[in-house]
């Protein structure tokens, strides 16, 4: 299986008792302060898109004033700040980019792949876009779309993350949004040339899901088929 890092959003009900947990790599959406306790592992400064466009708004030039001040200011190494993308929109996410580096907010940003529709990929659309936003970074995203492991299998996801690894020299790839529960990300790790995923599903979903009675006793069992391969 592919060695991976599950990254672990914000969780408000059990955060302090998370901040405690060594090892684990996190998530954090604006306008959020992230936090820095575990050396080496990363800290996603997540942009806010996806949480705008289920209140059907998207990213303004406000926004992206406030967003590149936000990254400026908390951005440390070992950090991936997310792209002002915009969820299903991959016109307007290589729009806004250019807009982004137009206005010469912070440098360093992580770009984000979109898929036009839920749960369908077009891996030539896909490769487009890839090709678009290497001319700005060697960080990437891929939203996804309501993908499971096995349909990202699938629809040959990996063939995109091996073309921008081998031919775009992308140096780390994360999913948004993947890894619904402990047998999807067994799905998702089959899965090669990709470096990260992420899920709020380990404190929404019913715990079952993974195994646990709570959050905590979920990213254990995670982290258990992340790094200890079971």
């Amino acid at each position: 299986m592919n060695k991976i890092e599950y990254v672990f959003p914000h969780c408000s009900e059990y955060e302090e008792e998370i901040k405690k947990i060594k090892g684990i790599s996190r998530l954090f959406a604006y306008p959020k302060a992230p936090h820095f306790e575990n050396e080496g592992k990363i800290v996603i400064l997540d942009s806010g898109a996806f949480g705008l466009s289920l209140q059907g708004r998207r990213i303004t030039k406000t926004h992206m004033e406030k967003l590149d001040k936000y990254y400026r200011q908390y951005a440390k190494e070992n950090t991936l700040c997310i792209a002002p993308d915009e969820f299903l929109n991959p016109m307007q996410s290589m729009w806004n980019i250019r807009t982004w580096f137009k206005n010469n907010y912070y440098p360093h940003i992580t770009a984000v792949i979109q898929a036009s529709q839920m749960k369908k990929i077009d891996l030539n659309s896909l490769k487009y876009q890839a090709d678009y936003y290497s001319n700005f970074t060697d960080k990437f995203c891929f939203s996804n779309n309501g993908l499971t492991g096995k349909m990202a299998q699938a629809f040959r996801l990996e063939e995109l993350f091996k073309y921008m690894k081998e031919e775009l020299k992308i140096k780390w790839i994360h999913v948004l949004g993947a890894g619904w529960n402990l047998e999807d990300i067994r799905d998702w790790i089959e899965i090669k040339y990709f470096d990260s995923m992420d899920s709020i599903a380990y404190y929404r979903c019913n715990q079952n899901e993974f195994g646990g009675l709570n959050p905590i006793e979920n990213i254990e069992n995670i982290c258990n088929i992340i790094y200890g391969g079971n």
